[in-house]
């Protein structure tokens, strides 16, 4: 039976009579049960409640006390986790008796005819219950789940049936059950509530003792009744019960609108309800309506539970109304929908929040303004704007309406709800707001702490764009309501490289395009931390990066820009590596009818460890009939030419130059340049060239000199023909010992070059010097270059400069040979000089099968001139050759020449005959001449093909070369002088010592006597055609032949350094050094000196007078002097052999002293007029050679004295340091304190 009218108060029975029938027995029971449920029914089942009393307690028929206030306690969170402790204890049990029921034994009889009451008690089990409620609210990454069960876990460990609590746990567990806090609600009187899990285990343990002793505090915990119509028919009856399964829908409609409450009330701590009123708004409003609801269908039960029991109302009744609710908007599913909306809409807002937490959230629209208006006025203002978080839900409106009738009995029919997509339910503006909330999140990411822009948040209603959209504000004005943010762009795509640049094609993406204002390309090598950058002026998609490093590689990323700041960086492109040269330079060409003869200059910038192997040449024809393909040749090494052949007369080609670099790739192409073939072959060259010459002999064949234009640029310079803009020339220097044919093989080259076949019958000299010297005397009497200009016709692509030079070893000696040697460095020197050349061509005679010690002398002295960087460019031709292979190949091999070889190992050289040169080619027997000129002329076809692949060298080292060997001669040659003065003056010294020794007494006497000494004197030598550098203070000859004949130019002396002079003893200044017609010589005299002039003399340069020993003292210093002036010459010259060894292709033979001996004895034996001469050079030579194999030696030029060296030199450096004033002073103080 249900006891859901109780009557309080009114009995059937007395006192006497119930106590006199009333048994009592003992019932002491203790149990504990763990209540993990937070449902009602779960609730309800634990406090074991029958269906019928739980109708009543959900209707709110009965109110509840004690343990039993435990049911009114529900979760507010899902978030709560909850475990329930429940403590049951009974103690006794009494009960009326059965005779005592009877009607006779009735007291009270107008209980009967009142109707109220249709149960008795008559039965009551006496005890306690206790409910310990455990809570904690749970972070959103925790499971409450787990949370639960393991608080289970101690409490099943930590409790007793018998009441008693284990208080002590592990450290683990106790930090567990700390999280949770307590409420107690029970049948017992406790003094406090307990808070934590600590004072809920210590009010457990006492809960046996709150009942008292013998129970006597306990409390009726269980009634068992009896129907009163059994005792009399007139008593009230309970008509019907209500079913369990409309109970059990009843609970569950009450069940669900407690969770909804929970839901609520968790959706409105979410961040998102949080920042935007409309979202928290609608959440409350909610919330309040399902509680109304909830409250009105209490109040529903309330009315029509009573009406049911006792039969005024059908059970039908409490079913329509249940259905009613189901069909209604208040239905769970209806109601399950809104809440999945709700939740997906905050989960949505969530995230779009989350990685924006330093953005201000604005409230209102209002604030929005306030914001913009206030915001500086150079600054941008970006807000992000969720546009339809304040438009109604029509599923609420829905919900009011119903609320304002009755929302349980309403006769509105079954609902239907409204399929309204919202903002975030629409896939397409839920894609757009995406965009918009990424690209806002990334904008402010990257740009938030320039300072430039201010980045909000906003909710204002904005049913134009539905959703979210970007408000962009400038100055306080709104821009845009719809403002993309450029997004990241894609990986820019390489278009076309050079060495210095890189030009990428950006690739923006769509979103955000029209909004661009430019972009910033960064740049670096690999491996490099720091990024240089390139901001573009306008949104041209093609960026050009330049000032690049050639070879090199660079990573690339760009990132776009707008008013509002610049996007997110690109991701970095791959290694992409700069071409490794510019490219080929000044393209020309020279066009023949079915040819163009192409030359460039190399590339100008290169690679670090980049090499040009080789050039590709690209061409095709312009005509629109032409091929568009380019057809390709290579040059097959470097070489800066080529000649373009079968091509079509009179056609206009587009031609293009690359360079070839290897394994490091292949240059940009040069610029294109155009230029058209001949319509027709023009008048041969060598026709026209023979109507300007000049007859010089009438024969078979007739000679001819050809005209040139003579130029006087500080050398002899004959010039054939007009030089060509762009024209490739190449430069020649030849050499070789007198007789070996240069001047021969010069015109057989013009001749070559012009076209000359043998049957012409006409025959040109390039060179025609009529100099009346015999064959033992070089032909050529000076440097002279002659430069043949290309034309059209001629055999070779490109002009060619001939640099012809005097022979070596004729019958003039080596004087001879040293002022060929200056002469070709004057010509080097001069102002408008040729400061590069191809080949340096050696020319030999072929019958020279073994060299004599002049011979290799010659060869040696040629290749000392020149610097090592010419080796690859030396080429020996070889003249009078028959056909077979030259004996001087051999005899240049033996003799260790520093030659380049060729594929057999032979020196690299080309045969020539040029006795067919001239000879008459009418006559019958020409076989041999026919031989001769063709040998030569397939032997300069080959040369000059070769000369066209040879790789120009600069003569920077050649010049450093001549410089140097210039310096050391000059230095040598001082030397020689002043180590005699040197010697003289330590015989002064000697002689003078000693005398000064035997007359000691004398001295000290202060008498007066004589001393006959040898002394060195200047004396001047007259001499002719040269410029001769003097100094006038030291009264020495610095420089022989000096370069330099004007006095104002003596700064630019070999002999000058830094403005002072290397080689006189003083090393004057250089303005005290001048050209005269005579030089000065040394020469030993001998000199009678009394002591006492040689006193005064040195007391008057002291300034004080002088002991003996001081006087003996400074003879010493004066051959000091001498001493360190040569010792600064031979560091001098050190330096320069050091220096010569280093870039010099050969040593200059002339200094070594074993080797002029064989000179010396090869002449002897030889005795060539003129022998003797020779000779007497060779030996002045020879004293200078021994001068430099001792410096090489490091060996001492003077004898050393008996002084200690230390001390010498300690004298030395001090001097040095404190100046030449200084040094006599130091060099006595050592002397006196020896």
């Amino acid at each position: 039976m249900s006891v859901y009218s109780e009557h309080a108060g009114v009995t059937l029975w007395g006192n006497e009579a119930l106590t006199k029938n009333l048994t009592s027995k003992c019932q002491e029971n203790t149990t504990f049960e763990i209540v993990a449920s937070d449902s009602l029914s779960d609730k309800l089942s634990a406090m074991d409640i029958s269906a019928s009393l739980k109708g009543s307690f959900l209707a709110g028929l009965i109110n509840v006390n004690g343990s039993a206030t435990y049911l009114n306690d529900t979760k507010i969170s899902k978030h709560q986790a909850r475990v329930t402790l429940k403590y049951s204890r009974t103690t006794k049990f009494e009960q009326l008796s059965m005779d005592h029921l009877g009607i006779r034994n009735v007291t009270y009889h107008d209980v009967f005819d009142k109707g109220t009451a249709t149960h008795v008690v008559t039965g009551i089990l006496y005890g306690a219950n206790a409910f310990f409620v455990f809570d904690h609210e749970a972070s959103h990454t925790e499971s409450t789940e787990d949370i639960e069960g393991n608080l289970q876990a101690v409490i099943k460990k930590s409790v007793s049936v018998e009441g008693e609590a284990a208080l002590k746990l592990e450290a683990k567990e106790k930090e567990h059950v700390d999280k949770f806090n307590c409420k107690f609600y029970g049948d017992f009187a406790i003094e406090r509530n307990p808070v934590s899990y600590e004072d809920a285990m210590r009010i457990y343990s006492s809960l046996p003792s709150l009942l008292g002793e013998n129970g006597w505090k306990a409390a009726p915990v269980r009634v068992w009744l009896y129907p009163l119509r059994k005792l009399n028919s007139k008593a009230a009856e309970l008509v019907q019960e209500i079913s369990e399964n409309l109970v059990v829908r009843a609970e569950g409609i009450l069940q669900y609108m407690l969770e909804v409450d929970m839901q609520c009330h968790d959706l409105m701590k979410e961040l998102s309800a949080q920042k935007f009123p409309p979202i928290k708004k609608k959440i409350s409003e909610f919330r309040n309506q399902c509680q109304q609801f909830r409250t009105t269908f209490q109040k529903q039960l309330l009315n029509i539970l009573p009406l049911i029991r006792s039969g005024q109302s059908a059970e039908e009744a409490l079913a329509d109304i249940l259905t009613m609710i189901d069909q209604s908007p208040f239905a769970e599913r209806y109601i399950e929908e809104h809440l999945q909306r709700q939740h997906y809409e905050i989960k949505v807002l969530n995230e779009c929040l989350k990685d924006m937490s330093e953005i201000d959230v604005l409230p209102s629209a209002e604030e929005l303004q306030v914001q913009v208006r206030f915001s500086n006025r150079n600054q941008y203002v970006v807000c992000c704007n969720f546009n339809s978080l304040h438009e109604e839900d029509p599923y609420l409106t829905d919900l009011k309406h119903r609320l304002q009738i009755n929302p349980v009995l309403s006769a509105g029919g079954v609902y239907e709800n409204k399929k309204v997509s919202q903002w975030f339910q629409d896939e397409d503006i839920s894609m757009i707001a995406m965009d918009y909330l990424r690209t806002f999140q990334e904008l402010a990411q990257v740009n938030r702490a320039s300072g430039k822009t201010k980045f909000l948040i906003s909710s204002v209603l904005d049913k134009n764009h539905p959703g979210v959209s970007i408000y962009l504000y400038e100055g306080g004005s709104l821009l845009s309501k719809t403002f993309e943010p450029p997004v990241k762009p894609g990986l820019p795509r390489i278009v076309s490289k050079s060495h210095d640049s890189i030009e990428l094609n950006l690739n923006p993406a769509d979103f955000g395009k029209k909004f661009i204002e430019g972009y910033i390309i960064a740049y670096r090598q690999p491996g490099e931390e720091s990024w240089s950058s390139y901001e573009t002026e306008d949104k041209d998609l093609k960026v050009t990066i330049k000032r690049l490093k050639p070879n090199t590689k660079y990573q690339f990323q760009y990132c776009v820009v707008s008013k509002a700041g610049v996007s997110v960086v690109s991701d970095v492109t791959k290694e992409e590596r700069t071409l490794p040269t510019s490219p080929p330079e000044r393209i020309q060409g020279m066009p023949g009818p079915t040819s163009i003869i192409l030359n460039w200059k190399e590339p100008s910038i290169r690679g670090v460890g980049v090499t040009v192997t080789e050039y590709k040449i690209e061409w095709k024809q312009d005509s629109q009939f032409g091929s568009h393909v380019w057809s390709e040749s290579r040059t097959g090494k470097k070489v800066e030419k080529l000649i373009i052949e079968n091509l079509i007369i009179n056609t206009s080609y587009t031609i293009r130059v690359s360079a070839i670099c290897g394994d490091h790739g292949v240059s940009a192409p040069s610029s294109e340049i155009n230029i058209s073939t001949l319509e027709h072959r023009s008048l041969d060259i060598k026709e026209i060239l023979l109507k300007s010459s000049r007859l010089l002999t009438r024969n078979n064949p007739s000679v001819y000199q050809l005209k040139k234009k003579s130029c006087n640029e500080g050398y002899r310079k004959y010039i054939l023909g007009k030089e060509k803009t762009g024209m490739e020339t190449k430069v020649i220097l030849l050499v070789g010992a007198t007789g070996s044919g240069k001047t021969t093989l010069i015109n057989g080259m013009a001749n070559y070059i012009l076209g000359v076949n043998w049957e012409d019958d006409f025959r040109f000299k390039l060179v025609h010097e009529v100099t009346n010297r015999s064959q033992a005397h070089s032909q050529t009497s000076e440097v002279t270059a002659y430069v043949i200009h290309h034309e059209t016709g001629h055999r070779i692509p490109y002009s060619l400069t001939l640099i012809d030079t005097p022979g070596f070893g004729d019958t003039r000696g080596i004087e001879q040979d040293k002022k060929l040697t200056q002469d070709i460095e004057a010509f080097f020197k001069s102002d408008k000089a040729i400061d590069r050349i191809d080949a340096v061509c050696f020319v030999v005679q072929s019958s020279l099968g073994r060299l004599t010690h002049t011979q290799k002398y010659v060869f040696n002295s040629v290749f000392s001139i020149f610097g090592k960087d010419i080796k690859d460019n030396i080429m020996v031709l070889i003249n009078f050759c028959d056909g077979g292979k030259p004996p001087v190949l051999e005899a240049i091999q033996s003799a260790e020449i520093g030659c380049p070889n060729d594929q057999h190992g032979d020196p690299a050289h080309y045969k020539f005959n040029n006795s067919a040169l001239f000879a008459n080619n009418q006559t019958s027997s020409i076989g041999f001449d026919k031989m001769f000129w063709d040998m030569g002329a397939t032997s300069l076809g080959t040369f000059f093909s070769a000369l066209s692949k040879m790789e120009t060298k600069s003569l920077k080292l050649t010049k450093e070369v001549l410089q140097e060997r210039k310096q050391l001669e000059n230095n040598v040659q001082a030397l020689q002088r002043q180590i005699n003065a040197g010697l003289t003056k330590l015989e002064e010294l000697r002689k003078t010592q000693s005398v000064l020794q035997q007359n000691k007494v004398l001295m000290e006497a202060n008498k007066d006597f004589q001393i006959e000494v040898e002394i060195t004197v200047p004396e001047k030598e007259d001499t002719k055609g040269n410029f001769i550098t003097n100094c006038q203070q030291c009264h020495f000859t610095c420089h022989d032949d000096c370069a330099y004949g004007n006095d104002q130019d003596k700064i630019k002396c070999c002999c000058m350094s830094d403005g002072y002079c290397t080689v006189c003893p003083g090393k004057c200044v250089w303005s005290v050094h001048f050209n005269q017609k005579y030089k000065w010589k040394y020469v030993t005299k001998k000199e009678k000196k009394t002591y006492g002039k040689l006193k005064a003399k040195y007391e008057k340069a002291a300034g004080e007078a002088l002991s003996a020993e001081s006087i003996l003292q400074k003879v010493k210093e004066e051959y000091y002097e001498v001493r360190e002036a040569i010792r600064e010459l031979i560091d001098y010259s050190s330096k320069s052999l050091k220096r010569l060894r280093e870039i010099a292709l050969k040593p200059n033979p002339l200094t070594t002293p074993e080797y002029i001996d064989l000179m010396i004895q090869s002449e002897e034996q030889e005795a060539q007029p003129g022998f003797l001469n020779r000779i007497k050079s060779l030996g002045e030579v020879r004293k200078r050679a021994e001068i430099m194999e001792k410096i090489e030696k490091g060996e001492e030029l003077l004898p050393e004295e008996v002084e200690s060296q230390s001390l010498y030199a300690t004298a030395i450096q001090y001097a040095k340091r404190k100046g030449k004033a200084l040094k006599n002073t130091v060099l006595s103080f050592v002397s006196n304190k020896k």
